[in-house]
């Protein structure tokens, strides 16, 4: 097994065609067909099955998969340091974030980045917490700024607590119940939810008003943009679950309040989500120092 191999490997699970492949490889189709051959050959197991529509990974394809990214990933972070190091090139920092981390914290540690490594590119990918951990495992990225929740999956991971969250209600600073002295759960029943789009805060919203024995509200809007619920929350009457400092500066411009209805096992810790294995840059540990920080 060579990298040229996982290479063409590769491409041929993205496309789901060898002669896509090899039309984006600019290499025959029987060569490409043999490298996978010897590929498979030298692993003794079958990665593809093929049909009249192409091939799809059998469950040895979908193990290699994510491991050969990793390996081809790690190869171009290992050419790419060397030729930084030997000033014939430029460093680049792929990150991954949750939306809160890319409107709160990172910028500010980005900033101290700039002045203290001006050579230094960086690449940041903002999405859901679940994908960037895929990416993050496939080395796609390097590290992974967010919320730890109860259901989110650290296999092959590593996490470092920066900062702790809590749950509060968000509304408009002239929504009905802002004013009230006492808020409670049972009190926003009939409000309309905004409520993440993943099925496991979905289902932690449930609970919420399980647990107090009250009937869940129906969910107005699910949406995994931080952008959009936070637009909706100035605009209409509506109410979501969120952190203050996701928040902070509509909460400081008083268009926006949030209401503590004592959730504290809404409470999660946000950081740093790493590979063990994996050996940070000096600028990647300069990131992360400007962090813990701030």
């Amino acid at each position: 097994m060579d990298i040229r191999q996982l290479e063409r490997f590769v491409e041929v699970a993205c496309l789901g065609s060898v002669n896509r492949a090899a039309e984006a490889l600019s290499v025959s189709q029987p060569s490409l067909s043999r490298s996978l051959q010897m590929l498979e050959e030298s692993l003794g197991a079958p990665l593809f099955t093929r049909g009249a529509r192409g091939v799809e990974l059998t469950p040895h394809g979908i193990e290699l998969l994510p491991r050969a990214r990793l390996i081809l990933a790690e190869r171009d972070r290992a050419v790419e340091a060397v030729r930084a190091g030997a000033g014939q090139g430029r460093e680049t920092l792929h990150i991954g974030t949750d939306a809160a981390f890319a409107m709160q914290r990172l910028p500010r540690a980005l900033a101290a980045l700039a002045c203290s490594h001006p050579q230094v590119q960086v690449q940041v990918r903002e999405g859901p917490l679940g994908a960037l951990l895929d990416a993050l495992r496939e080395g796609a990225v390097r590290l992974v700024f967010g919320a730890r929740g109860p259901y989110v999956d650290l296999e092959g991971l590593a996490f470092e607590t920066l900062a702790m969250e809590s749950a509060g209600v968000i509304m408009r600073a002239d929504h009905p119940l802002a004013g009230r002295a006492q808020v409670r759960l049972s009190d926003l029943i009939a409000q309309r939810w905004i409520v993440p789009d993943h099925p496991a805060l979905v289902a932690g919203w449930r609970e919420m008003f399980a647990r107090a024995d009250l009937t869940e509200p129906p969910i107005a809007l699910r949406t995994s943009s931080l952008h959009v619920v936070k637009g909706c929350l100035l605009e209409g009457p509506f109410v979501s679950l969120g952190d203050r400092s996701s928040f902070a500066a509509e909460i400081a411009s008083d268009q926006l309040v949030s209401l503590d209805l004592g959730l504290s096992r809404y409470e999660r810790p946000t950081g740093l989500f790493t590979r063990p294995e994996g050996r940070l840059s000096t600028s990647e540990h300069a990131l992360v120092a400007a962090l813990r920080e701030g």
